[in-house]
């Protein structure tokens, strides 16, 4: 079980810059211009500040369209980058190293330098990304809310339990490449993103997937507030895992403060959120997560 890295949030906003500043500063020349750490600030401490948690094989720039979204509003905004995601060489096979604790740990990381960003802080994060938002939320209670998107708690449509095999399964058999579309392969868009995926890094991630599901069981959510969103179409996922996880931190708070939102008239897809990706429909998206953001951020402290 991965446990929840200790806390040391940013105590004000110039402190908070410099932080997300030094994690910028890891994206090396291998890093796809579009796909480095960005932050997004107003010059000054904002009402509101959002972290942003891209998907698996995916990068910041996922949210390339949807960031300046929030800035408009007087958000500011930070999307950082998990190890080996946005490589300029899509074929990169580094992802075969990834470790899932490193990986939490640098999201807390995140989320503790963009604490000083904002009056309140908001995680968003979609399929890993939205698993890590859910892990915030279980264990966060200085976030105001936590959006998880289609969060990969168990994938396909298998039961939890045989998501879990599989998952133990991946991190123990030999390490294999494959594509997400073997159809068409290199061509897989969004663009930029990986087509490919490491067996074994997708078993890391579902360590993850393990540790929400059980403390979801165990224990009451931390996040003041937190508001799931799916696309019950979504191929990739096992939308009623995902409901069971919600109902369980329902139940727990009790108070009107955990939803669901099911997004109706989406094609079957699962990155709702990269304009990139064809199946996307930001036009209804967008807005969506946008009232979500602006509307749960200004819940309690």
């Amino acid at each position: 079980m991965l446990e929840a890295p200790a806390s040391r949030p940013s105590a004000t906003y110039e402190e908070a810059v410099e932080r997300a500043g030094a994690i910028a500063a890891r994206d090396d020349d291998r890093v796809l211009p579009e796909g480095r750490t960005a932050l997004l600030t107003s010059g000054a401490r904002a009402p509101l500040a959002v972290v942003l948690f891209h998907g698996f094989t995916n990068h910041p720039g996922q949210y390339a369209q949807f960031a300046p979204l929030l800035a408009e509003r007087g958000v500011n905004v930070f999307a950082p980058r998990m190890w080996g995601h946005g490589y300029r060489d899509r074929m990169s096979r580094d992802l075969e190293r990834f470790d899932m604790g490193k990986g939490l740990a640098g999201a807390y990381e995140a989320l503790d330098a963009a604490s000083g960003l904002g009056d309140r802080v908001a995680v968003l994060g979609i399929s890993l990304g939205g698993v890590l938002a859910a892990h915030i939320a279980q264990h966060r209670a200085d976030v105001a809310l936590a959006v998880p998107i289609a969060p990969d708690i168990a994938i396909l449509n298998f039961p939890y339990p045989v998501s879990r095999g599989a998952g133990m399964a991946m991190r123990f058999l030999p390490n294999r490449f494959q594509w997400w579309d073997p159809r068409v392969k290199e061509a897989q868009r969004p663009a930029t993103a990986y087509p490919q995926f490491s067996t074994r890094a997708l078993g890391q991630t579902l360590l993850l997937s393990d540790a929400v599901y059980g403390a979801a069981r165990s224990s009451a959510p931390a996040a003041a507030r937190i508001t799931t969103i799916s696309n019950r179409r979504d191929p990739a996922v096992n939308h009623k895992v995902t409901e069971k996880v919600v109902s369980l931190w329902t139940d727990r708070r009790g108070d009107g403060t955990v939803s669901l939102v099911d997004i109706e008239g989406l094609p079957a897809n699962h990155d709702i959120v990269d304009p990139d990706n064809p199946l996307a429909r930001t036009d209804l998206v967008y807005p969506i997560l946008v009232d979500a953001l602006l509307a749960g951020g200004e819940g309690p402290s």
